[in-house]
């Protein structure tokens, strides 16, 4: 007779999370050294000037206009937005650089680890708190994340919030809520609840419309003035936020201006190319997400709001750090050369910034030609071959 050896009680090992939490506040830390209270974060300027104004019950769509030599454009979101950046106007521009520099950077670790998340739902809390990290940091080797921080924008914190509602980081009767407020700060976030109606997650999206409203009737309430000023006339107002021929516009209505030599009779192609985009896009988003690719359904909706958008600065392409992780993580599963490819194109596009390569400013937009054309287009480029690659492999998938 054979005697089994002895069963040992699993011994359960600590993890080191005192090296996660410091390595976490070193790059807190770094991010703060680099994007310090002198620098000049254009954007958040606007947003103190702006929720000061509205402290002072002033009119926050003019407050720039006090400002000549500094503030050429000012405030271009809705009035809810104002009541969101009013803590940070009562810590003023050096305090309010400090906690734009530091949200920022947290909101680039959250999105490093619940993309990992999404990707490896097997592993570990701390295997993916670790190595999610490291992702997140990474992506300061990024053009987008980088302008994001240089303008003191909230690009980063945005797509962390929308990032965490819609792959399921909230309980169940909250989710929708965050992309409802995102939606109320910045309306292009809207697409998302679209994208809710279109993989049927209908609660979710009828919270996020609700919650959308919300945030309407909030800024009406503290802001009636600007608040008929803005859903009355700024919101038609494309050109608002800057010129649509703008290198840093990689939206289609920014391709077809620099193509056309200017935006007069682009509006059939543009609104065509947008038409096309939202018809194929979301097919391609409903078939990823019948399949069980949530996180890449998410992303591809996210290319779709940046292209259909009259104005998508690279700034708001921050989408690019989780694209390249998820197409790295398919290029390595799947040993697939052409997902391979397409992440090293996001990566050398985006870490180089190649739009900022070509001729810029003073209308040199309308110069460009042959590899100009290419590199002064890339981010549209990218986000085309990414929509159409998950095309053709979502097809030969369901094959």
């Amino acid at each position: 007779m054979t005697i089994s050896p002895p069963v040992r009680p699993a011994v359960r090992t600590r993890r080191p999370v005192l090296p996660l939490v410091a390595a976490g506040i070193i790059f807190l830390a770094l991010c703060l050294w680099n994007w310090s209270p002198i620098s000049l974060q254009y954007d958040l300027r606007v947003y103190v000037v702006s929720a000061q104004a509205f402290l002072n019950g002033q009119d926050i769509y003019t407050a720039h206009l006090a400002y000549p030599k500094d503030m050429a454009l000012g405030f271009t979101y809705p009035p809810f937005a104002a009541l969101v950046f009013a803590p940070v106007a009562l810590l003023g521009t050096s305090g309010g650089r400090v906690l734009m520099s530091l949200l920022n950077a947290s909101a680039l670790l959250v999105i490093g680890m619940v993309t990992l998340r999404a990707l490896r739902p097997q592993w570990t809390r701390y295997r993916v708190a670790a190595i999610g990290m490291a992702v997140g940091a990474a992506g300061v080797a990024l053009e987008p994340v980088r302008s994001t921080f240089d303008l003191g924008q909230v690009n980063l914190i945005l797509t962390a919030l929308l990032l965490v509602d819609l792959l399921g980081h909230l309980p169940p009767r909250f989710r929708g809520v965050l992309v409802g407020v995102v939606t109320g700060i910045k309306l292009t976030p809207g697409i998302f609840i679209v994208y809710l109606l279109v993989t049927r997650r209908y609660r979710e999206a009828a919270t996020a419309a609700a919650a959308t409203v919300g945030t309407m009737v909030a800024g009406a309430i503290a802001m009636p003035d600007a608040s008929r000023q803005f859903w009355g006339h700024y919101i038609f107002d494309p050109s608002r936020p800057g010129a649509t021929h703008f290198i840093s516009n990689q939206a289609w209505r920014g391709v077809f201006a620099r193509i056309n030599g200017g935006i007069d009779g682009i509006a059939p192609y543009w609104m065509l190319a947008v038409a096309i985009t939202l018809a194929l896009g979301f097919f391609v988003v409903r078939k990823a997400y019948e399949q069980g690719l949530v996180v890449e359904s998410v992303l591809l909706t996210s290319l779709v709001g940046v292209l259909v958008s009259p104005i998508s600065w690279t700034g708001h392409w921050v989408w690019a750090l989780p694209i390249i992780a998820v197409l790295t993580h398919h290029a390595l599963r799947l040993r697939s050369k052409a997902a391979g490819g397409l992440a090293l194109a996001w990566l050398v596009t985006t870490a180089f910034g190649l739009p900022w390569h070509t001729p810029y400013l003073g209308d040199k937009e309308y110069t460009h030609h042959g590899l100009q054309l290419v590199a002064g287009n890339s981010y549209a480029l990218c986000a085309v071959a990414t929509i159409g690659l998950a095309l053709y492999g979502l097809r030969r998938r369901a094959a």
